[in-house]
C-alpha cells in the first residue's frame, strides 16, 4: 500500500509554556497555516539565549533573533506581548529548528524605556525643575469664615497636558483652624479658601485640570504661605525621546535619567543616544583608575570620576594650546595663518585634546577596537553671516583673525533668545561642501577619514538634547554626575572673536553651558559609540545594576 505523501509538521518544545509565545507552521503542500501540538516527536526546536540553553523563549523584546532550520527557513519576531515563530518551506519530517536570542545594548534600551516627546524644548530650557527652584513665595489670608472650611490637598501632582492634576488628594478631617499644621508640605488646588475647601464634611473641590497648584510652605491658623506652580515643567524630566541624525532616527537620554549606564573595558559610562544606525553612544562615567568590580555603583562616585587621566594623574588639558586664529577651532586644523578657509580648517594638524584622547585610548581601549563603531564626530566648522533671528553676526570668513561665528553657536545662542535655539544631531558640511567636521576613521562615504582612532567627544548639540541650554545653569542632567569638579570641553567650536578662539564646555559645578577659550585648561571626557550588535550579559541599567557589555 503507498504511503499517504500528505505530512502534517509539528513542533515539539522541550517543556515550554504555551502561554509565552505562538508557534505556527506552515503545512507544506498547501501552505495553510497549523497551530502546534506538543505530541508529535518528528520535528523539534532548540532556544539558545545568550549563549545559553532554555527551555523557554525571553518574555521581553530586547533581542536581536535568527532561526537556523535543518531544512526550509524560520523567523521569530517580538508581536508586542510575546514571541512568535514561523517556517516555511519544511519538506521533512524529521526537521530540527534552533531559534537563537541573542540580547543586545540596544534592543534593551528600547524596550525598558517608552520613548517620549521631551517636557521642555531642547536647547531653549534646561530640562524641567524641582520644586527647590521656584524661589516665589506668598501668603494668603485665611477669614475667620473659612477656617471653618474642610480643605482638599494632593500630596503631589502630575502633568495633564498643559495642564495639572493632584495626586494623593484626600480632605481634611477636621476644619482648616484645627488642621492647618498637616497642610504644610502638600499641594491646594487654589490659593483662595473660596476654592479649596468646603463647609461640607468630606465634600471635594475640583483636583484635575488645574493651572496651578500650590505647594504650602508654612501656615498658621488664620494664613498659609505657599510656592505657586503654574508649570507641568515643574517637573524634573527624565525619559527617552528621539529626533533625526546623520544615519535615520535617533534615540537620546534626556534630564535626571537613573537608567543608562553602561560597564565597558573595565569603566562605566552613561548611554547617551541610540545613534540612527543602530550603534550606541556613551560618555565617560567612571574611569575607574582603582579597578572597581563595579565602576558604576554609587559608592565609587566622586566629583572628578567621569574624567580621563590621559598622562598619570593628569585630568586638564587645554582644547588647543594656541587661541589667536580661526584654525584654533578645530579637533584638527590646517594653517593657522591663512587667508583662506580650506587651508586654515584642513584636517592635517591635531589639536592638544585630540593627542590626549589618543594617549588614552591607547592604554585603555585599543584591545576593544572590534567593538567600536566608526561614527561620525562632529566638529562643525560651518560659519553664518545671519542669526537666526536675523540679525548679522561677524564675516564668516573662518579664516585668520577674522570676527567668524560656527554653526552651533547660532543653533545654540539663539542671539541671546532662547526661542531661536534650535539644536541638531545632523552634522552640515564645511563651507565648501566637504567633510571637514565630519571626522571618522575610515569610513569615508559618510566621513572625512582623519581620525586614527574611534573616539572623540560629546557635541554641543548632545549636551543641549540631554537637558542644558546656552548660558543657564542646570544640576538636574545626568551629566552632572561624577563631574561636578570642573568644566569639561565639547567638540563643537563657537566663535572666533575678541582675538580668542573659542569652543564650547560645561561647567560641572552649577551646570552652565556655554563657550570659553580654546587655552583653558578644562577636563577631557571622552565618548565612544559600540556597534549596533553590542551585545551584553544583563543589567537593567541602573548604577547598582548596569549593562555589562559581554567580552
Amino acid at each position: 500500500m503507498k504511503k499517504n505523501k500528505k505530512i502534517l509538521i509539528i513542533i515539539v518544545l522541550f517543556i515550554i509554556t504555551y502561554s509565552l509565545f505562538e508557534i505556527i507552521i506552515n503545512k507544506y503542500k498547501d501552505e495553510q497555516l497549523f497551530e502546534a501540538k506538543w505530541n508529535a516527536p518528528d520535528t523539534t526546536l532548540a532556544i539558545t539565549i545568550n549563549g545559553e540553553i532554555s527551555t523557554t523563549f525571553p518574555t521581553s523584546s530586547a533581542y536581536e533573533t535568527s532561526v537556523e532550520c535543518t531544512t526550509g527557513t524560520g523567523k521569530v519576531e517580538w508581536n508586542g506581548s510575546k514571541w512568535v515563530l514561523t517556517t516555511s518551506g519544511i519538506t521533512k519530517g524529521s526537521t530540527k529548528c534552533n531559534a537563537t536570542f541573542n540580547q543586545t545594548l540596544k534592543q534593551s534600551i528600547l524596550a525598558n524605556n517608552e520613548v517620549k516627546a521631551p517636557l521642555t524644548t531642547p536647547g531653549r530650557e534646561v530640562s524641567a525643575y524641582t520644586l527647590d527652584d521656584v524661589t516665589t513665595t506668598s501668603t494668603a489670608i485665611v477669614a475667620s469664615t473659612y477656617q471653618k472650611y474642610y480643605v482638599t490637598y494632593g500630596t503631589g501632582w502630575e502633568a495633564n497636558g498643559a495642564k495639572l492634576n493632584l495626586t494623593g488628594t484626600a480632605v481634611t478631617s477636621d476644619t482648616y483652624a484645627n488642621s492647618y499644621s498637616s497642610l504644610v508640605g502638600k499641594y491646594l488646588v487654589s490659593n483662595s479658601y473660596y476654592y479649596f475647601g468646603s463647609s461640607t464634611v468630606g465634600a471635594t473641590a475640583t483636583t484635575t485640570n488645574l493651572s496651578c497648584v500650590y505647594y504650602v510652605v508654612s501656615a498658621t491658623s488664620s494664613s498659609f504661605t505657599y510656592k505657586p506652580l503654574c508649570s507641568n515643567k515643574n517637573k524634573l524630566e527624565a525619559e527617552l525621546a528621539s529626533t533625526e541624525d546623520d544615519y535615520g532616527t535617533s534615540y537620546y537620554f534626556r534630564g535626571a535619567v537613573k537608567n543608562n549606564y553602561v560597564q565597558f573595558a573595565n569603566k562605566c559610562w552613561r548611554i547617551v543616544r541610540i545613534n540612527g544606525d543602530g550603534s550606541v553612544k556613551l560618555v565617560l562615567h567612571n574611569d575607574n583608575t582603582s579597578s572597581s568590580s563595579n565602576p558604576c555603583a554609587a559608592s565609587n562616585n566622586s566629583t572628578t570620576a567621569a574624567f580621563a587621566k590621559y598622562s598619570g594623574s593628569t585630568y586638564n588639558t587645554a582644547f588647543n594650546s594656541s587661541y589667536n586664529y580661526n584654525a584654533y577651532i578645530g579637533f584638527m586644523y590646517g594653517t593657522t595663518s591663512s587667508s583662506d578657509y580650506a587651508s586654515t580648517h584642513a584636517n592635517i594638524n591635531k589639536s592638544t585634546i585630540l593627542t590626549n584622547l589618543e594617549t588614552w585610548y591607547k592604554d585603555n581601549l585599543t584591545s576593544y577596537e572590534s567593538k567600536l563603531a566608526d561614527t561620525i564626530w562632529c566638529n562643525d566648522k560651518s560659519t553664518f553671516t545671519t542669526l537666526s533671528s536675523g540679525r548679522k553676526y561677524g564675516t564668516g570668513l573662518g579664516y585668520g583673525t577674522s570676527h567668524t561665528g560656527y554653526g552651533a553657536y547660532n543653533r545654540l545662542d539663539g542671539d541671546g533668545a532662547a526661542s531661536y535655539a534650535n539644536p541638531s544631531l545632523i552634522c552640515p558640511n564645511d563651507n565648501n561642501g566637504g567633510k571637514l567636521s565630519k571626522f571618522t576613521v575610515s569610513d569615508t562615504i559618510n566621513g572625512n577619514g582623519n581620525l586614527t582612532y574611534k573616539i572623540g567627544l560629546l557635541t554641543a548639540d548632545e549636551i543641549a538634547f540631554a537637558g542644558y541650554a546656552y548660558g543657564a545653569q542646570n544640576t538636574t542632567v545626568y551629566f552632572q554626575e561624577n563631574a561636578t569638579g570642573s568644566w569639561w570641553w565639547a567638540l563643537s567650536p563657537e566663535h572666533f572673536g575678541g582675538g580668542f578662539a573659542t569652543v564650547w564646555g560645561v561647567n560641572g559645578g552649577d551646570g552652565y553651558f556655554g563657550g570659553a577659550s580654546v587655552n583653558n585648561s578644562f577636563r577631557v571626557r571622552p565618548s565612544i559609540s559600540l556597534v549596533s550588535s553590542t551585545t551584553i550579559s544583563g543589567g537593567s541599567g541602573t548604577s547598582e545594576d548596569p549593562y555589562v557589555v559581554k567580552s
